[in-house]
């Protein structure tokens, strides 16, 4: 029963901290002024990255898809919005 709940609290955590991490995120840059400090540059870099690992991580995890397939597709993402959202914190 545990593992039938885990992508709906998956889900529900990244619903809940995702625009926390992007309202901070924002907040920072927009506090860094112009030009960016290598600081937000850093951070600019960071999130167009993880954009682009977490896309590759769900498209890989899409063929081996089975009755488990959304926690084996939320579960990237859930691990790099909760190491946002503790860092950013």
């Amino acid at each position: 029963m545990k593992s039938l709940a885990r992508p709906f609290v998956m889900a529900g955590e990244i619903a809940w901290w995702a625009p926390q991490v992007i309202a901070r995120r924002t907040v920072r840059v927009v506090r860094g002024g112009w030009p960016p400090t290598p600081r937000t540059r850093r951070e600019l870099g960071r999130m167009v990255g993880e954009k682009v690992v977490a896309a590759a991580q769900t498209t890989a995890a899409l063929p081996f898809a089975a009755a488990g397939a959304a926690t084996s597709i939320l579960t990237p993402v859930h691990r790099r919005v909760r190491a946002n959202h503790r860092r950013l914190g």
